[in-house]
């Protein structure tokens, strides 16, 4: 593979990718980064592919960053094609180009030198475009170097939506960049009356679009793992999930037979008010409706035995549920007494019970009493459970240092004097995660544990195993470090 070619030390690459930034408006394209022997070596390799190696070399390599093995590559197969677009906007079965897979992981000189050579600026099949995926993972200069080309101007549009009704402008939010959110809100595309328009409201997500999306019968999982379901207009997707990886399997057959067997089924929906997910109160917060990649952390954790054994006859509740993947994969891989999922956004707790109900087929008799769905005002104890929990689980909840004291008194209010609150969280870009940290060793809690989840946490967790479609929908997965808390 071309991207295994030795390269010069990262020191010189970044160095090169600083004084892009600095001229990231020039139109030719930045020095090799390797040495030419080295780069002749790549046009040697560039020249032995076939046709649909060379389309799948590039891909590979532009979301690894090889610059310049995508630069050889380019060099050797563009001219053999009527035009030169046509390769470097060559697309795999989702039709995600290698621009996509780039701006994704936050490549700057890959992402300018594929412009440079012609790189379209296309969405993919869910909709996603380069600018969803840089803004999503809070790309500031490749987000820039999009909105800045003027090839891509007539088209672009940052409050255009992927069929999750997410626009870029909602990723850049998520992304908690207030300067990439600057750029976006900038561009000429987020016009005032559009940005007020906002997305259209779902007061009751089961009930959109007469019955097109209720119950199991408009349910079908494709052999992919996911499904999309409704009309064209109302798109949602179902994954189907499996949290645990071949050698938890084993051990885990130890303990619950039938378990080792078990997915988990996880409807998400479209952002309501795509352009300003979280509103003015938090009961207007819709981000629920989608899945973190965090949450499938978490599910990887409390799924694994050791965590799994520790749930047996306890009270379970997931804070900020959304979908629901944690707080579901604790109640199917573990023999927990209740597992109480809670939100409080209307539409997000209708679809939280959707999720509920079709995992209902394989949890037995007692699943519809022994995992519940509850709405929970953080700053409202009269809207808490009556009584203790044994555990609470959450994952990246905190976005914001307002919401620190929120968390805070919720979890301390929920947990019984033995409680355990576990959590996982992105290691940066979390404003107020510091702190949050800080408040909870500081109420008497002991941090039991405070450990880099492993690279098995990050691993494709969806069941048919489908690589490309788990970097469709959870790109940002494998490149980001999460940090799992223990609180006793």
């Amino acid at each position: 593979s071309l991207i295994r070619i030795k390269m010069p030390p990262k020191k010189s690459s970044n160095n090169n990718n600083k004084k892009d930034k600095k001229k990231n408006t020039a139109t030719k394209e930045a020095p090799l980064e390797c040495t030419d022997a080295e780069f002749k070596e790549l046009l040697s390799q560039a020249s032995s592919l076939t046709s649909d190696e060379a389309q799948t070399e590039l891909r590979d390599c532009a979301r690894y960053g090889e610059v310049d093995a995508v630069r050889a590559i380019l060099d050797v197969w563009q001219e053999k094609f009527d035009k030169a677009a046509a390769f470097v906007d060559c697309t795999d079965s989702s039709h995600t180009t290698a621009l996509h897979k780039c701006c994704a992981n936050g490549h700057f000189s890959t992402a300018k030198l594929l412009i440079l050579r012609g790189a379209s600026h296309l969405p993919n099949d869910s909709g996603n475009t380069p600018l969803h995926w840089a803004a999503a993972n809070g790309h500031e200069a490749v987000v820039e170097i999009l909105l800045k080309e003027p090839r891509f101007q007539k088209d672009m549009d940052v409050l255009a939506k992927n069929n999750f009704g997410r626009s870029a402008l909602t990723e850049g939010f998520s992304s908690s960049n207030t300067k990439l959110v600057g750029l976006l809100l900038e561009h000429d595309s987020a016009e005032e009356e559009k940005l007020l328009s906002g997305g259209k409201p779902i007061d009751d997500v089961d009930n959109r679009d007469g019955d097109k999306i209720n119950g199991d019968a408009n349910l079908k999982i494709g052999s992919d793992g996911t499904s999309s379901v409704g009309s064209s207009s109302t798109t949602c997707v179902v994954h189907e999930f499996d949290f645990l990886n071949s050698s938890e399997k084993e051990d885990f057959q130890q303990q619950i037979q039938e378990n080792n067997e078990r997915s988990v089924l996880i409807r998400e929906l479209p952002i309501a008010h795509a352009d300003d997910p979280f509103g003015d109160k938090a009961i207007d917060d819709t981000t629920g409706l989608g899945i973190w990649c965090a949450s499938l952390v978490m599910s990887r954790w409390v799924a694994s035995p050791a965590v799994s054994k520790q749930l047996k006859d306890k009270s379970v509740v997931e804070l900020g549920a959304g979908c629901g993947v944690p707080g579901l994969a604790a109640a199917a891989y573990s023999d927990a007494k209740s597992v109480s999922l809670t939100d409080l956004n209307p539409a997000t707790m209708s679809n939280l019970r959707h999720n509920i109900d079709i995992n209902g087929k394989q949890g037995g008799e007692n699943w519809s009493t022994r995992v519940t769905a509850a709405s929970i005002d953080w700053g409202d104890e009269s809207t808490w459970p009556a009584d203790k929990v044994d555990v609470v689980i959450g994952s990246d909840l905190i976005y914001q240092s307002s919401i620190v004291p929120l968390l805070r008194k919720v979890v301390t209010g929920l947990l019984g004097k033995q409680g355990t609150f576990l959590y996982v969280a992105p290691d940066t870009g979390r404003d107020g995660l510091p702190e949050f940290i800080a408040v909870m060793k500081g109420e008497g809690f002991h941090c039991e544990e405070e450990i880099i989840a492993p690279p098995s946490y990050c691993a494709n967790p969806l069941k048919s195993g489908d690589e490309e479609d788990c970097f469709l929908h959870f790109h940002e997965l494998a490149s980001t470090t999460y940090i799992l808390y223990t609180f006793c």
